[in-house]
C-alpha cells in the first residue's frame, strides 16, 4: 500500500498516521521532521528525525528554519541524512515520511530516494503538506498512490482498514 495523506500545517495528518499505526505491529522505517517553537527574535528550527535513530538536535539535521510563515531550507541536510537512511531501508518494510512538504524541493537526491521507495516493494504512509510543487504533485500522482485527506484519514474506520493493508 502507498498512502499520501495530505492537508495543510495542523490538519491532523499525523494524529492520523499515529492512528493507523496502532492497528499494526510491524516495524517502523522512515523519517519524521519536528518544528521546534520559535525562541524570541528567532526563527524556529525544523529538525529531521529517523525513526531507527535516537532524537538529536545538531547542526547535521537541522533542515530550516522557518520564520513569519517562510521557510528556508537545509537541503545538504536531505542529501546526506535523508539519503543516507532511506538507502538502509529493508525491502517490504513499512515507511513512515511525515511530513514531505517544500523544503523537499531542492534535494534532488534526496527526491531520487523517495521515488525508488515509490517504485519499489515497500508499503508507505506519506504525508503531504495541501501545497502544489513539482515534487508534491508527482508524490500524489505517482501510479499505485491513494490520496485521502487528513480529515478522512482520521475516520477510524478508514484508520483500521488502512492497517489491515499493510
Amino acid at each position: 500500500m502507498k498512502l499520501v495523506i495530505e492537508g495543510q500545517s495542523g490538519s491532523g495528518k499525523s494524529t492520523a498516521v499515529r492512528r493507523i499505526l496502532k492497528y499494526t505491529q510491524r516495524e517502523i522505517w522512515g523519517l519524521w521532521s519536528e518544528k521546534l517553537p520559535a525562541a524570541e527574535d528567532l526563527p524556529a528550527p525544523v529538525y529531521l528525525h529517523s525513526y531507527r535513530a535516537p532524537i538529536s538536535y545538531t547542526p547535521e539535521n537541522c533542515i530550516g528554519i522557518c520564520e513569519h510563515r517562510h521557510a528556508r531550507s537545509f537541503p545538504q541536510v536531505f542529501e546526506t541524512l535523508g539519503v543516507e537512511t532511506l538507502g538502509q531501508i529493508p525491502a517490504g518494510s513499512l515507511v513512515l515520511l511525515d511530513e514531505i512538504g517544500v523544503m523537499e524541493s531542492e534535494a534532488v537526491q534526496f527526491q531520487q530516494a523517495l521515488f525508488r521507495l515509490l517504485d519499489g516493494e515497500y508499503d508507505l504512509i506519506i504525508t503531504v503538506r495541501d501545497k502544489h510543487t513539482p515534487l508534491l504533485d508527482a508524490i500524489r500522482s505517482h501510479p499505485g498512490v491513494e490520496c485521502v485527506s487528513a480529515r478522512a484519514a482520521n475516520d477510524e474506520k478508514f484508520c483500521q482498514e488502512a492497517a489491515a493493508r499493510l
